[in-house]
């Protein structure tokens, strides 16, 4: 590998979060290169949790597994001791350098528990307190660890609307591995059972309750983070591919991506 090409490899948790988030990937290239590894590790850690139910064969083996990254993160906090680990590391140097306060962790560990108990969002209230609880510690800790106080941005709104439209455009993959985070309300004025999500003549019907969905997302908070406007602009582009697709989201994933989704991305940030 020539010395050019070593230097333009990405770390581990770089490449980890290019491949599996990438999204928020792209979002934090708009940051500067020298807080970009702290991020990618904060990211790669909410890969890791985020997938567990995806990895696991029952519920059990979750809880066990989100217990070892409470257990690490414990390490880090109260013992001082930092697991060999290709994410723990990353995220415990990030953590100390930024003083990045555990509760967000813990809150994100929590409520990844959710995923494992196969239940429904009882309404569109709780559905929007699962995008509350799964993304906006992660975005408080991104803001952090860039230098900037999070307390000085409304960052709620964003995750919550970031975090809505990409479960609603994910309501097709999620019905393969038979998980639905449809409103349980919402499912049962429209008659529609978790066991045809997939049958094409719902198609129609999961419409109607991804619109409603949809029209609960909050008002935008024009945020002046860069990587916040980043994210808000994400969530603009989809929601506004959802409307023009009268929100048949079991199409192919293909159809729901803006078009020029990069360079769109690039003026709403930096130019807009």
């Amino acid at each position: 590998m020539s010395e050019e090409n070593s230097q333009n490899q990405l770390s581990y948790c770089g490449e980890l979060v290019r491949q599996h988030d990438y999204d928020r990937f792209l979002c934090s290239m708009f940051l500067p290169a020298a807080v970009r590894e702290d991020v990618w590790a904060l990211l790669a850690f909410n890969h890791e949790i985020s997938k567990t139910r995806e990895v696991v064969s029952e519920s059990t083996l979750g809880l066990i597994r989100l217990q070892w990254w409470r257990d690490a993160i414990d390490g880090i906090y109260e013992r001082d001791e930092v697991l060999s680990h290709e994410v723990i590391k990353p995220m415990a140097a990030a953590i100390k350098k930024h003083d990045l306060p555990r509760e967000h962790f813990d809150k994100l560990l929590y409520a990844r528990e959710f995923d494992l108990e196969d239940v429904l969002p009882g309404n569109i209230e709780g559905l929007m307190n699962y995008c509350d609880f799964t993304t906006s510690p992660l975005l408080a800790l991104i803001v952090q660890a860039t230098g900037d106080d999070p307390d000085q941005h409304v960052i709620q709104p964003v995750a919550m609307n970031y975090a809505m439209a990409g479960v609603l455009r994910a309501t097709a993959s999620l019905a393969l591995t038979r998980r639905v985070m449809l409103p349980e309300d919402l499912m049962n004025k429209h008659n529609l059972d978790t066991e045809h999500m997939l049958h094409k003549e719902q198609a129609g019907v999961i419409a109607k309750i991804v619109e409603e969905c949809a029209a609960a997302k909050l008002a935008p908070s024009k945020p002046s983070h860069i990587f916040l406007k980043s994210i808000d602009a994400l969530s603009e582009m989809y929601f506004h591919k959802l409307k023009k697709c009268d929100y048949n989201v079991m199409q192919n994933k293909e159809v729901l991506e803006p078009s020029f989704k990069v360079l769109r991305l690039f003026w709403k940030t930096k130019i807009m």
